[in-house]
């Protein structure tokens, strides 16, 4: 009978100390999420450097018009479709060849990372860590424009994702 609760106490020593050394090894994360984090590192590294004028505005300084949503959906087309999709989602005829997967703007968690100021500073200057290009031609009415156009996208065909958000 003794011999029976040592193995007991043993086995349950043997379970305890490698639930613990797995949850170490691991964390809290699941394997997706792990595969995620130099991603979303690239992500936070990139937000560290935009100067803090953009990271405080909130919305486009321009008010939406008709004839401004068509100018933005037409900077779009022109300068972002090829990467991003011609709905939005990241999957443009050049997406494939890139090491760094551009961004899928209906992925609405994703794309909270970064506020309309944020986004605003990056299509003008890139992002080395993404590889996104940088746009500094593109007038400040056009960047406007062209997020008003990406916020018309998340508007009308974005899905809020739950749970099984991926990098």
């Amino acid at each position: 009978m003794r011999n029976g609760a040592v193995y007991t106490t043993m086995g349950c020593m043997v379970i305890l100390t490698l639930s613990v050394t797995t949850a170490m090894g691991h964390g809290d994360k699941g394997h997706a999420e792990d595969q995620m984090t130099a991603h979303m590192q690239a992500m936070h590294a990139l937000k560290e450097l935009i100067p803090e004028e953009y990271r405080i505005m909130e919305r486009t300084p321009l008010l939406p018009t008709d004839q401004s949503l068509a100018h933005g959906e037409a900077a779009y087309k022109r300068h972002c479709a090829v990467c991003h999709g011609h709905g939005g989602r990241g999957d443009g005829p050049a997406a494939k060849g890139l090491p760094t997967p551009p961004a899928n703007f209906l992925d609405l968690q994703h794309s909270a990372v970064y506020g309309p100021g944020e986004k605003f500073w990056i299509i003008g200057n890139g992002s080395s860590a993404t590889r996104m290009p940088a746009f500094p031609p593109l007038s400040v009415r056009t960047r406007c424009n062209l997020l008003k156009d990406i916020y018309r996208l998340q508007e009308t065909r974005a899905i809020p994702q739950q749970g099984n958000h991926h990098h």
